[in-house]
């Protein structure tokens, strides 16, 4: 399936959320590779094969998106921006606003960081 009609399922609020975090992944990010898990529906974000290579998903749902963080609870976060009851993933629900946060960006880089630590050892 591609992106756009999986993306097209959902509502407009949560269509506009997604476009806004993919941007913002891709600006941010631009190394990142862009992969649709039907079967899980979500979006993967990595930059290299299997699951080390993994960095974030984008979680859509009736309600809205979260993003998600491949071993978030390792980050530093010392605004507290990551939910979920995950030990190992976290999450963040998107909102507008939050990608105004200076320390999204913080996070963000901080996880593609250690995304490129975990596939040099490797």
């Amino acid at each position: 399936m591609p992106l756009d009609h999986f993306i097209n399922r959902y509502t407009q609020p949560v269509i506009e959320l997604l476009h806004l975090a993919r941007a913002y992944l891709l600006n941010t990010c631009p190394e990142l590779i862009e992969e649709l898990d039907e079967s899980s529906r979500i979006i993967v974000y990595r930059i290299a094969p299997g699951n080390d290579g993994i960095v974030f998903t984008l979680i859509p749902s009736r309600a809205g998106v979260k993003l998600g963080f491949y071993r978030g609870r390792a980050l530093p976060d010392p605004e507290g921006l990551l939910q979920g009851n995950g030990k190992v993933h976290a999450t963040i629900s998107i909102n507008i606003p939050l990608f105004e946060n200076a320390h999204l960006e913080d996070l963000v880089l901080s996880a593609m960081q250690s995304a490129r630590d975990r596939n040099t050892r490797n």
